[in-house]
């Protein structure tokens, strides 16, 4: 099986915790019950969301005594993620694997003001600034099963939660929904490169790989040479080797193949999680005025 390595950045610039998880996308499926399938949220929509959780977060929090940024969403757009092959020729002429985000990652997270607050201030102090955000546990919180049937929780108060209750109303259903569906993403990308026509697909990649110079057995074998410890030192053949990758995934038909198993299981996942999915788009649906009122302020 392919091993899994994900050629994009995942940018970790909250303070704690991790906010609401974005939805897969949806094919309009109807519900089980018979009801018509919640629209699906637009990505504007989910980002009007996103923003209205920062602000309610940061009223909340100067509320409790803290300081608090709103996290961009997206700090690195020019950033891209290609989970089973690069297939952007023109952007891995300019990115190649992506190598020169890694220090501006770094210095992200290193400049975050949540995070610089929170190292200045006394431990003491610390502590309920974390506490304040993300609540204060206890026995009874709340939970959500993932597929797989590992359960997780969150605390019922703190300004996270407060957020959500603002927008969402059903704070438990939406933690439950949102939590999984979060989830489903991951899973659909190990079911991919685990799919027979996929790995039956790869030796043709790494055979048109071969015949230019390069000589690996999959794009996570390429990737990882050049998205390691070391990676930024060998810029040239990083980019050379990328526009290979988008070539060959093309010529060979990875990309296309890749393509078409990523939407067949995105809508298993969906059918097999119909409910959770569902749910939290209703919820994400009905949110949206309240959350153009927090962001028109």
């Amino acid at each position: 099986m392919m091993r899994r390595r994900l050629a994009g950045v995942a940018l970790l610039l909250a303070v704690t915790g991790c906010s609401g998880a974005h939805l897969p996308r949806q094919d309009g499926t109807a519900a089980a019950s018979g009801a018509p399938a919640a629209r699906p949220t637009t990505a504007a929509e989910r980002s009007l969301l996103y923003r209205a959780e920062q602000e309610l977060q940061r009223a909340c929090m100067t509320a409790a005594g803290f300081r608090f940024w709103a996290v961009p969403e997206n700090p690195l757009p020019q950033a891209r993620d290609f989970p089973y092959v690069v297939d952007d020729e023109r952007w891995a002429q300019r990115y190649g694997y992506g190598s020169v985000f890694q220090p501006q990652i770094q210095r992200l997270r290193r400049q975050d003001p949540n995070q610089v607050y929170l190292r200045g201030l006394p431990e003491q102090r610390r502590r309920a600034a974390v506490a304040a955000l993300n609540g204060t546990g206890g026995r009874e919180g709340l939970r959500a099963r993932l597929p797989g049937g590992v359960v997780v929780g969150h605390s019922t108060d703190g300004c996270r939660v407060t957020a959500w209750r603002t927008l969402y109303g059903d704070v438990p259903g939406w933690y439950a929904a949102s939590t999984l569906v979060g989830n489903l993403s991951g899973i659909r990308r190990q079911r991919v490169v685990a799919d027979a026509e996929f790995t039956s697909t790869v030796p043709a990649w790494s055979a048109c790989m071969r015949t230019h110079g390069f000589a690996y057995d999959d794009p996570a074998d390429a990737r990882a040479a050049f998205l390691g410890q070391d990676s930024g030192r060998q810029r040239a053949r990083e980019i050379r080797t990328a526009v290979q990758e988008a070539r060959c995934a093309h010529s060979s038909g990875l990309a296309a193949v890749a393509r078409r198993l990523d939407r067949h299981h995105d809508r298993e996942l969906r059918r097999e999680h119909h409910a959770a999915v569902e749910r939290a788009e209703r919820l994400r649906a009905a949110a949206l005025p309240r959350a153009r009122a927090v962001v028109a302020g």
